[in-house]
């Protein structure tokens, strides 16, 4: 064997060892980020169906029953003056101006987030088609390499057909690809830290979310003692009908 090339071999077969605990820890590294993601998003999503449909609910139903509530003071309030039918008339338009300005305000708010709700739908669809094609890359890989494996069985690459021209040509070609992969690793190393940390940030604000959201249900649950309290008050109005 040529010295020189049986030297680069060596070198070579060091460097592939290297690479692959590198590209090894970094698979590893890849998976557990990713159950850290898988984690957060199930957490966003728990936390997105806490305040919609948990709290925005709840905090809307109590919206229309303090209305009706005080459309139902109003209306059982006594007015025998012009100046108070107008009071109590221009007071109900008030009432209900405010109540439809706030609905619609809310409105806008969640069509935002139906809006950008598309957005991360056509986002997910799209690394959908990421994952789809990389998994059509590695099926045909896969297939070129089993083939190859065929080859080699059948004798069609068989060491007494090789050359010493051939095999410093792929000798070569094999120390450039060490090169040209430990850069690949090497970058992936570095996002893979960098993403960690964004994830971890993320797990931090969801968790404050979650505090928030639990805190404001509390609030709302607070609130609608107050809101049935004020019904029965204005049950007790109707009742009697009191003038002030």
């Amino acid at each position: 064997m040529n010295p020189e090339n049986k030297a680069q071999i060596q070198s070579n077969r060091r460097k592939i060892f290297e690479l692959e605990i590198l590209i090894n820890s970094n698979k590893t590294k890849v998976e557990v980020c990713r159950a850290s993601i898988e984690q957060n998003y199930a957490s966003i999503m728990r936390n997105y169906n806490a305040a919609y449909m948990g709290n925005h609910h709840l905090a809307n139903q109590e919206t229309d029953e303090i209305l009706r509530n005080r459309l139902a003071i109003m209306s059982n309030m006594i007015a025998e003056k012009d100046v108070e039918i107008n009071f109590r008339e221009s007071m109900n338009n008030k009432a209900q101006l405010d109540f439809l300005e706030h609905k619609s305000s809310v409105n806008k708010t969640i069509l935002e987030v139906n809006k950008q709700l598309t957005e991360i739908n056509k986002k997910l669809i799209e690394l959908n088609r990421m994952i789809m094609k990389k998994n059509e890359e590695t099926l045909q890989f896969n297939t070129e390499n089993l083939a190859t494996n065929e080859k080699f069985l059948k004798g069609e690459f068989h060491p007494s057909k090789a050359t010493e021209k051939d095999n410093k040509k792929r000798i070569d070609q094999n120390t450039k690809r060490c090169t040209k992969i430990e850069e690949m690793a090497s970058e992936n190393q570095k996002r893979i830290i960098e993403i960690q940390s964004k994830t971890q940030t993320n797990a931090i604000d969801i968790m404050k979310n979650s505090v928030q959201i639990s805190e404001r249900r509390e609030r709302i649950n607070d609130l609608q003692e107050k809101v049935n309290e004020n019904q029965n008050s204005v049950a007790e109005m109707i009742s009697i009908k009191i003038k002030n």
